[in-house]
Parts: structure tokens; C-alpha cells; sequence
């Protein structure tokens, strides 16, 4: 006969057992989603022909502006003493899907991440499309278009994936969060872009 002490330790240690092997298990799970994740992200449609690095920084140029204004006059309306938000911006995809200048990519598609000028950070992520004709102007989702669906007809079919998954995979998220450090330094240093 096993003592009641020795069997409890005894089921304290198939339990420790079991949890271990679910924890394992999950970190698996995890492991896989985030190769998928990872490879999903890198493999793009084959109907949306890549960025090329040099037209990135053209468009990044353009709509980075326009970005911020935009996120400046929706987030700081009324609020007293505000500055510019600053931003940074990932294109994703351009309407058309073949433009290979920023004179001819009539909308861009991508990721905007802002952050305020003050000392009590607060800061966005979310999807822009910046329109370049035959008006210029900046749509970001609201919360009603998420809940709606209009969400889907703001981006093009192609760009669903990259752009309306909710998450934005790990490497680009930190370029961008290096980008809008810098912009915050460089709108710190030069009071006129304030």
C-alpha cells in the first residue's frame, strides 16, 4: 500500500507532467503559427507585383506627409497645445498594382504607425490609403468600417491578407517602429515641421 503522502507527490507530478506536455504542445502550435505567419507574409500574390526598394522610399516620401496630417486632425482636434503626430509608412501594394513611379500610383496601400509629440506616448497602427488623384486624400478605417465590412472595399482583394489580418507580422512592425523614433527626433529638432 503507497502511503497518502507518497501518492499525492505521485499525482502532483503526473499533473506537473501533463502540464508540461501542453505547454510544450502550445509552444508548438505557436511555433507553427508563426512560421506560417512568417511565410504567408513573405509569399506574396502572385497578382500584386512586389515593391521595388527605390519606389518604397519615393512613395513613403509622398504619403508620409499626408499621413500625418491626417491622423494629426482626427487624434489631436481640440486638444490644447498639440503637435503633429508623427508617422511612418509601409507601402504595401499601389492602385494600379503595376505602377513602377510614384506618377503613376494613383492610390498607395500600407501601414501607417503615429505616435504623439508629448511626454504621454499614444500612438496607432492601422491600414491607410492614401490617394494621390485625381484628389488627394487619406482614408483610414474607423472602428464602424471593421464592424461593417466596409473595411474590405476600402483595400483591393489582393492586399486582404497583408493588409486586414489585424496584425502586422514582426520585422516590418519594428521597421516601422524605428521609422516613426526617427521622425519623432526629427520633428523634435526642427520646430517649423511642427
Amino acid at each position: 500500500m503507497i502511503p497518502a503522502g507518497r501518492r499525492q507527490a505521485g499525482g502532483s507530478l503526473i499533473a506537473a507532467t501533463r502540464v508540461r506536455k501542453i505547454q510544450v504542445s502550445l509552444l508548438g502550435v505557436a511555433a507553427v503559427v508563426a512560421i506560417v505567419a512568417a511565410a504567408h507574409w513573405c509569399v506574396r500574390d502572385p497578382d500584386e507585383p512586389a515593391i521595388d526598394a527605390t519606389l518604397a522610399a519615393e512613395l513613403t516620401t509622398r504619403v508620409t506627409p499626408l499621413v500625418e496630417d491626417k491622423i494629426s486632425m482626427d487624434w489631436l482636434s481640440g486638444t490644447t497645445g498639440a503637435r503633429r503626430m508623427a508617422c511612418a509608412v509601409r507601402p504595401v501594394g499601389t492602385e494600379p498594382a503595376s505602377a513602377t513611379s510614384v506618377a503613376e500610383a494613383h492610390t498607395v496601400y500600407g501601414w501607417a504607425l503615429c505616435e504623439t509629440q508629448t511626454a504621454q506616448a499614444a500612438g496607432t497602427r492601422l491600414p491607410v490609403a492614401v490617394h494621390l488623384t485625381p484628389a488627394t486624400w487619406v482614408e483610414v478605417p474607423s472602428d464602424s468600417d471593421w464592424s461593417d465590412g466596409r473595411i474590405e472595399k476600402m483595400f483591393p482583394q489582393r492586399l486582404h491578407d497583408d493588409l486586414l489580418s489585424g496584425e502586422m507580422p514582426a520585422g516590418p512592425e519594428a521597421e516601422l517602429e524605428a521609422a516613426v523614433q526617427a521622425r519623432l527626433r526629427e520633428l523634435a529638432a526642427n520646430p517649423v515641421l511642427r
